[in-house]
């Protein structure tokens, strides 16, 4: 019942406007957080199109300490991120799982088993899979691993008979990833690979549109033909290359059963050597193919009209046409509580005179599904209005108008007034995620 009126008590005050901007950063007393935020001197809000200040807030994370089972796996991408940056040296070995193809039943099964691991992969998927399996899609961003662009529906013939329909096919699906996760992603991988498929001109106008192709240095051969064996894909594996920077292909779609049966054993055997597992990001620079000499296909060459139209639709994506290395993309800001998180978007945050700012209707819409505490529209309204105690409803969770709707409140004093303490966090430009007291 406190709490409940707490919630009320943040709405009244906010809706008055009795908030101080100053007040709401990152507190430099509070016990739990063990680093200052380094406030940028143009902070604002942050959108996909517009860059996000330069914050560096490093929370102290023991990066000795083992992962404990059944953890989020967006916690177990801040803890691999922080241990490769903080490895020393040239001998550091960097490993990237990546899976094609899905997302498909089996995918359900590689992210249960990189969870219990305590690791994160990369995920090129199909966009016609995606509009199928959307819940599968948006686990894989929630959970941290990463997502490329593995175009619409994979026919090699349509995709390299010409550019314009495999620039096409990676708009669509571009299009689809955004609007079932809300990320932008400039990673694509070409079906097939690069080889023979690709020439200069593919090359030359994906990177002018912005969009990094990653090809892969070990093929697990769990594709060479149908029904590959877990104990075949594994000789494969052990008879690969050894490199301190890896990117591993399998296959996550149906039909790839026993590429999942493998994974443990290949996980386990890239541990046992000393590689840190990490997802992709359009930091990592891509390993490609060489250009062949000679094409599988025979077809007209990439004209410049085919490259502006691809490079205007991700100009307005705000992904820059002129370099793919000058990209960076603004990280979701996860909060954690117990086993649920809330998940926002770039757009849905953003930073104001040193504070993280988010909506407070999804902030208290997320609380109550953590507490089952619920309040009804008029308990709010007649609280605001008259300072009366907001009775508990029955099942109703609130509905707010619209001006409500577009309130924003700092995330830390916000949560103190509820009551709810944050225990630790990480915000630089990879990761931005906070957990806070069951």
């Amino acid at each position: 019942m406190q709490r409940m009126w707490r919630v009320a008590i943040c709405i009244l005050v906010v809706c008055f406007g009795l908030f101080k901007p100053d007040v709401f950063g990152v507190n430099k007393d509070d016990a739990a957080s063990d680093q200052k935020i380094v406030q940028a001197s143009a902070a604002a809000a942050v959108t996909n199109d517009e860059a996000m200040p330069l914050l560096t807030v490093q929370a102290s994370y023991d990066t000795g300490k083992k992962l404990e089972q059944g953890k989020s796996s967006a916690a177990a991408s801040s803890q691999n991120d922080r241990v490769k940056a903080n490895s020393l040296g040239s001998e550091q070995k960097i490993l990237y799982l990546t899976f094609d193809d899905g997302p498909s039943k089996n995918t359900e099964q590689v992210l249960d088993i990189l969870k219990l691991e305590g690791i994160t992969a990369t995920f090129f998927v199909l966009g016609e899979h995606v509009l199928k399996q959307p819940e599968l899609v948006k686990r894989i961003v929630k959970e941290g691993h990463g997502i490329g662009n593995h175009t619409f529906d994979h026919k090699y013939d349509r995709l390299y008979g010409s550019f314009a329909e495999f620039a096409d096919q990676v708009m669509k699906t571009d299009e689809a990833i955004y609007r079932t996760t809300g990320v932008r992603t400039t990673l694509v991988r070409a079906p097939g690979g690069t080889y023979s498929n690709f020439d200069q001109g593919y090359f030359d106008a994906m990177k002018a549109a912005g969009y990094q192709v990653h090809d892969w240095n070990v093929d697990s051969g769990d594709s060479k033909r149908q029904g590959v064996p877990a104990s075949e894909i594994m000789t494969t594996i052990k008879g690969s290359k050894i490199a301190s920077k890896l990117n591993v292909l399998l296959h996550d779609s149906a039909g790839h059963a026993e590429s999942v049966k493998a994974l443990p054993s290949i996980i386990k055997y890239y541990k046992d050597k000393g590689y840190t597992f990490a997802k992709l990001t359009d930091q990592v620079e891509p390993i490609q193919f060489r250009v062949a000499s000679k094409l599988k296909w025979s077809r007209k060459q990439v004209t410049q009209q085919e490259v502006d139209k691809l490079t205007l639709f991700s100009e307005r994506l705000g992904q820059s046409s002129l370099s793919a290395q000058t990209i960076k993309q603004v990280p979701n800001l996860i909060l954690h509580r117990g086993e649920k998180s809330l998940v926002l978007a770039s757009s849905e945050y953003g930073i104001k005179n040193g504070a993280i700012e988010v909506s407070l209707q999804k902030l208290v819409e997320w609380i109550e599904d953590s507490t089952e505490l619920e309040l009804n529209t008029d308990s709010i309204e007649s609280y605001v209005s008259t300072n009366q105690v907001p009775p508990k409803s029955g099942k109703e969770k609130p509905v707010m108008d619209e001006h409500k709707k577009q309130i924003v409140v700092p995330v830390r004093e916000t949560l103190q007034k509820l009551g709810i303490a944050i225990t630790r966090y990480v915000y630089n430009d990879t990761d931005r995620e906070i957990w806070i007291t069951e």
